[in-house]
C-alpha cells in the first residue's frame, strides 16, 4: 500500500510538471500573420520576435478583403462599430512584445468602412499585452476619427507600452472645434481607450501629435469599473494663438482666425495673448464610468492634464494620487466625487484647477507648483456646485508667483475656453482653505454657506466690479 501511494503521489506531480511547463511554454512568433492566429487563441504565452513590423506590408489585397468580411456591420444599436487592423479577441493569453515596433501608415485608415476606428482592439478577457511601441507613419493630415488602441475586454493588464501618434487636423487645438459644431473636420486621432472592468494600464506612455486624447475612459456600452492607470505619462505640444493669427497661407487664414469659442469681446475670433494644446485631454473619463484610480500619472503639454469626472454616486469614488500636470490649459479639470491628493500642476499657460458646476462631493488638494505664466491666465481657480471641499498650497514659498484670484462661485469659462469668459455658477457648501500666500479669494454674491480660510482677504463679486467696472472675468 505505502508503495502504492508513492507511486501515485509520483505521477500526479509528474502531471503537475508536465502540466505547469504546458501552460508556460512560450511559442515564438516572427510575422504580424502569425500573431494574429495567436491573438484569436486561448491560454498561450506569446513572444514576438524583436523587429519593425509594418501594417502597410502586413495588409495586403487578400488580407483586407479578409479583413473586411469580419468587421462587424452597422447596426441601429450600434452605429460607430469597431474598425481594427489587429484584433486581440482570445482570453488569457500573455504577449511580449519587448523589442516590437508597429507601424500603422495613416494612409491605411482609409480602406476602413464607417465605424470607429480601434487600430489594435483588444476585447477578449485576461490577458496581459507588453512592450509594445506603435508608430504613425505617412501622412501628419490624416486621422481616423478613432484612436490608436482600445481596450474592451476585462480583466486586461496593458505594461510598457508607448505609443507615437500623428495624423488630424493638426496646429490649432480645439479652437476650431472638438466634435460638434466644427469650422472644418477634425480627423481626430486618439492613443489608448479603456472600456471594461478590472482593467489595469502600467507605465504606458502616450506622445501625441495630433488633435485627440492621449488616454481615455468610456464605457462603449460596457459595464466600466474598477480601472487603474499608474505611472503612465501623456505628452502634447503647444503653441500661441499670436503664432496662429501671424499665419500665412494656413488653415487659420483659410477660416479668417475664426473660431467656435466666444470670446470676452464677444466675437468667435481667435483672441491674442494665449497659448494652447494641440491635442486633447491627457488623462480623460466619461460618464457613465465607475470606479477610476490614477497613480503617480503625468501629463505635460495637454489641454487638461486630467479632466476626470466621478459619478453623483459617493460608492463610485476615484482618486487621483501623485499626478502632476506640466505646461497644460488647465491642470486639473474636475466633476463628481472625485478625491484628489498629492497631486501638483504649474500655472505656465492655464488655471491649476477647474472644478465644475454642478457636481457634488469632491475633495480636493492640490499644489501649485511656482512658475510665473508665460502666457494670459486670468484666475488660479474656479470652484462651483455643492458639497465640495478644496484645499490649495505651495510648498516652495519663495519663488515668484501670480497674483492671481481663486473665483469661488464660479464656472469655468465655457468649454473651458480661457478667451472665454468666466461667470456666476450656483455654489453652495463649499470649504475651501487657501494656503496660497500670494492669492485672494473672489466670492459670488450668492454663493451660499462658505466656509474659508485663506492668508489673504476675501472680495465678493460687487466688490470687484465697483473697483475695476468688469462683471466678467
Amino acid at each position: 500500500m505505502r508503495n502504492f501511494k508513492s507511486l501515485l503521489t509520483t505521477i500526479v506531480l509528474v502531471f503537475t510538471a508536465v502540466t505547469t511547463q504546458a501552460e508556460n511554454k512560450v511559442t515564438q512568433v516572427e510575422t504580424l500573420e502569425a500573431l494574429e492566429q495567436s491573438a484569436n487563441g486561448n491560454g498561450q504565452n506569446i513572444q514576438m520576435k524583436p523587429g519593425v513590423y509594418s501594417f502597410a506590408d502586413y495588409l495586403t489585397k487578400d488580407r483586407i478583403t479578409k479583413l473586411l468580411s469580419e468587421l462587424p456591420k452597422a447596426t441601429e444599436q450600434q452605429k460607430r462599430p469597431p474598425r481594427w487592423f489587429l484584433r486581440f479577441k482570445g482570453n488569457n493569453n500573455t504577449f511580449d512584445f519587448t523589442g516590437v515596433t508597429f507601424e500603422i501608415n495613416t494612409e491605411l485608415y482609409k480602406i476602413l468602412p464607417y465605424g470607429y476606428t480601434r487600430c489594435i482592439f483588444i476585447d477578449g478577457n485576461g490577458n496581459t499585452i507588453k512592450g509594445l511601441t506603435i508608430k504613425n507613419t505617412g501622412p501628419k493630415n490624416i486621422g481616423s476619427n478613432g484612436n490608436i488602441l482600445s481596450i474592451f475586454g476585462d480583466n486586461t493588464l496593458l505594461e510598457d507600452v508607448k505609443l507615437y501618434v500623428s495624423g488630424s487636423t493638426y496646429g490649432y487645438g480645439d479652437l476650431f472645434g472638438k466634435g460638434g459644431p466644427n469650422l472644418t473636420g477634425l480627423q481626430k486621432q486618439s492613443g489608448i481607450m479603456i472600456a471594461g472592468k478590472n482593467n489595469t494600464v502600467k507605465r504606458c506612455k502616450v506622445f501625441s501629435r495630433a488633435f485627440g486624447h492621449c488616454f481615455y475612459i468610456q464605457t462603449q456600452g460596457h459595464n466600466t469599473d474598477n480601472v487603474v492607470l499608474e505611472d503612465c505619462y501623456a505628452e502634447g505640444e503647444m503653441r500661441t494663438t499670436n503664432d496662429m493669427l501671424a499665419e500665412s497661407g494656413g488653415l487659420a487664414e483659410k477660416l479668417k482666425y475664426q473660431s467656435v469659442y466666444q470670446n470676452r469681446d464677444g466675437r468667435y475670433m481667435i483672441s491674442p495673448g494665449y497659448t494652447k494644446s494641440l491635442c486633447e485631454d491627457g488623462f480623460r473619463t466619461y460618464g457613465g464610468v465607475g470606479k477610476v484610480t490614477l497613480l503617480n500619472c503625468t501629463s505635460k503639454n495637454t489641454r487638461s492634464g486630467f479632466e476626470i469626472g466621478g459619478t453623483d454616486d459617493a460608492k463610485n469614488q476615484t482618486l487621483l494620487q501623485g499626478c502632476q500636470a506640466f505646461g497644460t490649459e488647465r491642470g486639473f479639470l474636475i466633476g463628481s466625487n472625485v478625491v484628489v491628493r498629492d497631486c501638483r500642476a504649474d500655472m505656465q499657460f492655464g488655471p491649476l484647477l477647474y472644478l465644475r458646476e454642478n457636481t457634488v462631493g469632491a475633495d480636493v488638494e492640490l499644489e501649485l507648483v511656482p512658475d510665473m505664466p508665460k502666457s494670459l491666465v486670468h484666475t488660479i481657480a474656479t470652484i462651483a456646485g455643492k458639497n465640495h471641499r478644496v484645499k490649495l498650497y505651495a510648498n516652495d514659498t519663495q519663488t515668484a508667483m501670480p497674483s492671481l484670484p481663486i473665483m469661488l462661485g464660479f464656472g469655468m469659462p465655457a468649454h473651458a475656453e480661457m478667451s472665454s469668459p468666466i461667470l456666476p455658477m450656483p455654489t453652495e457648501n463649499i470649504v475651501v482653505i487657501n494656503d496660497l500666500q500670494h492669492s485672494f479669494i473672489i466670492k459670488n454674491d450668492d454663493a451660499k454657506n462658505l466656509e474659508i480660510k485663506s492668508t489673504l482677504p476675501q472680495l465678493t463679486n460687487t466688490e470687484t466690479q465697483t473697483m475695476n467696472g468688469k462683471g466678467k472675468w
